[in-house]
């Protein structure tokens, strides 16, 4: 509940909007859930931008370009519009049902999905792992996916207008692994691993980890590692983690559910790709 929101505006320009939103206590209201679950007393007046066309899913520059105002299955939707074409597309409408129920699917959008950067989410882990880009309207800049997770300010402010999620070489693969309490639930650790297969023979790789941080984080050092030996088990060597140590899991548990899921999913990507 949102206890001290006193105005919504609701622009027809995306200049409008940006104007509104430079005043402090202003939020941006992508579909109402990330605002509401948080209920913040920060929130003083919220930006409606259903008017800025910000719902709309379009093939950019080798990328699938999906509007924050869309809902989390309008955006599943068209993903499966290009999942034979694209792994990529394939693996985000997959993520996308196994993490939220339809109900809230048809609720929920991806600007919401965006600003709440939870930690077991798998749909951030996949966006980390494709090197998905972020369109910030604000301060007309593009964030990796790696960088909006990392920043350390409220990023519920932020006018998010676009996700870039970049198409791949054929005969790349896509594999998640995670480990959970039923097969329904949230994952306590979670990976996500891309593996595309060079014209030398070679791969080029990316992993990232859900449950180990206070948000999905990518393993570079892991993929330097594997990439350049070919050896899984002295790549996960190069694990950053920093796991939380709680009901759900110990510290210890998590660590090694991380090396666990990793593993499993760096091979099956491996495996997969040609």
């Amino acid at each position: 509940m949102l206890i001290n929101l006193k105005t919504v505006h609701k622009p027809a320009a995306l200049a409008d909007a940006v104007k509104l939103l430079a005043a402090p206590g202003v939020y941006p209201l992508y579909g109402g859930v990330a605002l509401q679950r948080r209920s913040s007393p920060a929130v003083e007046e919220a930006v409606n931008l259903e008017q800025l066309g910000l719902d709309t899913a379009q093939d950019g520059e080798n990328a699938l370009v999906l509007g924050t105002m869309l809902t989390l299955e309008k955006a599943r939707q068209a993903c499966l519009a290009r999942a034979d074409e694209h792994p990529e597309a394939r693996a985000l409408a997959a993520l996308l049902a196994a993490e939220q129920p339809e109900t809230l699917r048809n609720t929920m959008t991806l600007g919401d999905l965006l600003v709440e950067r939870d930690p077991q989410s798998l749909v951030l882990t996949l966006l980390l792992a494709l090197g998905a880009v972020i369109e910030r309207a604000d301060v007309a800049v593009l964030l990796t996916t790696s960088s909006f997770l990392s920043v350390n300010e409220d990023v519920a402010r932020y006018l998010l207008t676009g996700l870039r999620v970049p198409y791949g070489s054929p005969g790349g693969a896509i594999a998640w692994e995670k480990v959970a309490r039923t097969p329904a639930d949230a994952p306590i650790v979670g990976a996500v691993a891309r593996v595309q297969a060079g014209a030398d023979g070679g791969r080029f790789s990316a992993l990232a980890l859900c449950g180990v941080a206070p948000v999905p984080v990518g393993q570079p050092e892991v993929v330097r590692a594997y990439d350049e030996t070919g050896d899984v088990d002295a790549a996960l060597a190069h694990l950053e983690l920093d796991p939380p140590d709680d009901h759900w899991g110990s510290r210890a548990y998590r660590a090694e559910m991380a090396r666990v899921t990793a593993r499993r999913a760096l091979l099956r990507a491996t495996n997969d790709a040609r």
